[in-house]
């Protein structure tokens, strides 16, 4: 019965998902937001890589997996509601993607954003029964693997993320001045949760859209190599993206935890770093949004960690924590394990970064203090 319930709404869904489309259905050419360019995303989305062949066969194929039958409406449409319904979701229903993101969270307390939506899936079908149910169609296992970890219906709530969140990430890619060029793509994860109001907004493992801006490379008599770096926006499990930069904020937890003289999991990379000369790219507020990485052979390996903060108030969907997997009395929570630092007051352990409901104005919503009123515990830092 469980099961029928589940293709129900799964077709309810994908029925709006269809309509919405065939309200602005695209041109069927190869320029963005056409059939040919939605294809290649859904299957980047999916499998990891832009399958070969026509674009009935490829469609034809990427339904079977999806939903085990084909969609109607016209091949735009049908694009148009895929993506949808993997990205975007409806207002009844959340996105698929954003699903799949829950259910790893409450199985791992992590994401793997960085990973195509059938791996993800098969890793977590794999972990919880020891074998993949691969072969049946990926929304009804989805579905199903959420009715066997939560009681409650998935939903999203809006959530604001305030100005000035600092939060740290670990680099998944390797940057070099020798190496690098001009519009790589640099994954960046974040290494924990961001807890607004106990709605998860993004958790730990959840990806920093980032790009080589531009680079010089090593020249004659010593002269360093250079690459700009630009963060850009968070991908939260919602389909908005938060921007952000770095700033005022962001250089003070680098420093604190470049000063903290412990060791971690990489070398912390930012304001004050022997291969960093400073932030110099400033944004439209003013605000610094990317980085100047100098050396002749510095590299900046994988591991390295860095912080980053939100350069405005930003709204995003957020999953609603249940009662039972709660973190105890938070408001917005970036979990870091930190040493004690007594020079700064002292902090515990095992600590969470926290910033209190009470910094927000309470008439109009917006941060009390846009400078960040909030004090974050020293990082760790390797030689």
């Amino acid at each position: 019965m469980k099961a029928v319930k589940i293709f129900v709404l799964m077709m309810f869904v994908m029925s709006a998902s269809i309509s919405m489309a065939s309200e602005a259905v695209p041109d069927p050419d190869n320029n963005p937001g056409s059939s040919r360019q939605m294809m290649g995303q859904i299957e980047q989305i999916i499998y990891g890589y832009v399958a070969k062949g026509g674009l009935i066969e490829r469609l034809g194929k990427v339904e079977e997996d999806l939903f085990g039958r084909s969609l109607p409406g016209t091949i735009a449409e049908r694009h148009a509601a895929i993506l949808n319904f993997l990205e975007n979701g409806t207002d009844e229903q959340p996105s698929m993607i954003f699903k799949l993101g829950v259910a790893e969270w409450v199985v791992d307390k992590k994401i793997r954003a960085s990973q195509p939506a059938v791996k993800r899936l098969e890793d977590l079908e794999t972990n919880l029964t020891g074998a993949s149910r691969a072969g049946n169609p990926i929304v009804m296992r989805v579905e199903s693997l959420l009715a066997t970890l939560v009681m409650d219906p998935v939903t999203a709530v809006p959530v604001t993320i305030p100005a000035n969140t600092v939060m740290k990430f670990r680099f998944m890619d390797e940057l070099s001045p020798a190496k690098s060029k001009a519009g790589d793509s640099v994954r960046l994860e974040l290494t924990d949760d961001l807890i607004v109001n106990q709605n998860l907004v993004a958790p730990a493992g959840s990806l920093l859209v980032t790009e080589v801006r531009a680079v010089k490379r090593p020249g004659m008599f010593g002269m360093p190599g250079e690459v700009r770096l630009s963060f850009n926006e968070l991908m939260p499990l919602g389909p908005q993206k938060a921007p952000v930069c770095i700033g005022k904020e962001s250089e003070r937890a680098i420093k604190s935890a470049r000063a903290s003289g412990g060791r971690g999991e990489g070398a912390v990379i930012g304001a004050g770093a022997a291969s960093i000369a400073g932030a110099v790219l400033l944004g439209p507020l003013g605000l610094v949004s990317g980085a100047f990485i100098r050396g002749n052979s510095i590299k900046i390996p994988v591991g390295s960690v860095t912080f980053v903060q939100t350069s405005g108030d930003c709204t995003v969907a957020a999953y609603p924590i249940p009662i039972s997997l709660q973190t105890p009395d938070t408001s917005i929570t970036t979990k870091e394990t930190v040493k004690e630092d007594t020079s700064s007051g002292g902090y515990n352990a095992n600590r969470d970064t926290i910033i209190k409901g009470d910094v927000f104005n309470q008439n109009n919503g917006t941060p009390a203090n846009s400078g960040g009123d909030f004090e974050l515990p020293p990082e760790q830092n390797i030689n």
